[in-house]
């Protein structure tokens, strides 16, 4: 009995091992080999077990995650972004240059145009009833053909509402010879108004209006007028003060000249510079010249005005001084066409033998002085207006 009892007291003692132990770390089994490596295998070759209605249980995703793109950098030269100005070369300082110019210029001519549409608009609102309908239509662009405009200086006497035309003269455009020339008619021009018989052709404004003007105009020389621009001498200094006064050559000496208000002017002879009630005294003074010369000093202002408004030093604000003299115009000229004048105004040639006046012996008549016109001389000069040499 003790024996057997000593037996199976060091077997109950004895730790049992109802599985075998895998060898940690590494060490092989039995046979030499990794058991871990064949239970992975294993793993490996097992399909996924497939749920209830084909749809595949859930399990960790082994697919391997895509690749990520880099991030793209900036353009840069050397390290630096595409708009550091450090290190540029010749041509990236020019485009950038040109770059900024164009949208400084395109910014300037939005606001430009803008300005200028405005004030043509409201000049285009003063055109009088049937102007329109009494000029005649242009032939095709005013960049193409030879345009003639009548531009009229009015100004009423005291007391009265109704304006005589104190100047006149007919603007012509020739793109085709690069030369823009006027012809003046002086206001004493002897003319027949209908309904009214002979009268001073500037009384045809105070009887018609602008289309009564436009009328006698075209039936004195025979010239298609296409367009029409009236200046008010009220507003005429402020119109000159605004492009900063204005350098004419005078061609004729004046000295203590009788003007209204009992005052006298004088004018030197050659170049000198006006300011805008100077510049209104040297178109309207007379007295001491005939109504031929004062036509000659008219057609300098109008030369010398469009000097200081195309002058280098004025194009940056060419569009409102553009817009300043359009408010003070009446006129059916459009805006596009505006444009397209200030545009020939710049770049048409003009002459000497280009300022034209139609001429004439004064004569006194019923009490009334007038420029009794000759007809052959006359139609010369016409023609020589007309002709493209």
């Amino acid at each position: 009995m003790a024996s057997g009892d000593a037996t199976i007291t060091a077997r109950m003692s004895r730790p049992t091992k109802p599985y075998r132990r895998f060898r940690a770390r590494g060490r092989g089994g039995d046979d030499g080999k990794d058991p871990l490596e064949a239970l992975r295998r294993l793993n490996a070759d097992e399909p996924e077990p497939q749920r209830s209605g084909g749809v595949k249980a859930k399990g960790p995703d082994r697919t391997p995650p895509k690749p990520r793109r880099p991030a793209r950098p900036p353009r840069s030269r050397d390290g630096r972004p595409w708009w550091s100005l450090r290190g540029l070369s010749r041509g990236g300082w020019a485009w950038r240059i040109a770059l900024a110019l164009g949208v400084v210029f395109v910014f300037w001519a939005g606001l430009g145009f803008l300005a200028l549409n405005g004030a043509v608009a409201e000049a285009n609102g003063k055109v009088g009833p049937g102007v329109r309908g009494a000029l005649n239509k242009p032939p095709g662009g005013m960049l193409g053909t030879p345009t003639n405009t009548l531009i009229i200086g009015s100004d009423a006497r005291r007391g009265e509402t109704r304006s005589r035309a104190d100047t006149i003269l007919i603007m012509r455009t020739d793109p085709d010879s690069g030369r823009i020339k006027y012809l003046s008619i002086p206001r004493d021009f002897r003319a027949a108004i209908p309904g009214h018989g002979d009268q001073k052709i500037n009384a045809a404004f105070f009887f018609g209006g602008q289309k009564g003007m436009v009328r006698a105009v075209q039936r004195l020389t025979g010239l298609p007028i296409h367009h029409i621009i009236v200046i008010k001498f009220a507003g005429f200094p402020k119109l000159v003060d605004e492009l900063g006064g204005v350098t004419v050559r005078n061609p004729t000496r004046l000295v203590r000249c009788p003007y209204s208000g009992g005052r006298t002017v004088s004018f030197a002879r050659g170049t000198i510079t006006l300011d805008g009630e100077r510049a209104l005294e040297f178109a309207r003074v007379r007295g001491c010249d005939n109504d031929l010369e004062r036509a000659q000093r008219q057609q300098a202002l109008l030369a010398g005005m469009k000097s200081k408004v195309f002058s280098i030093g004025s194009l940056p604000r060419a569009p409102w001084r553009g817009a300043s003299i359009a408010r003070t115009l009446h006129t059916d000229i459009g805006t596009g066409d505006m444009v397209k004048l200030a545009w020939l105004q710049a770049r048409l040639d003009q002459k000497p033998d280009d300022r034209i006046l139609l001429t004439g012996s004064p004569q006194t008549i019923g009490g009334q002085s007038f420029i009794i016109g000759n007809p052959d001389a006359n139609e010369r000069e016409i023609a020589r207006f007309v002709s493209g040499s």
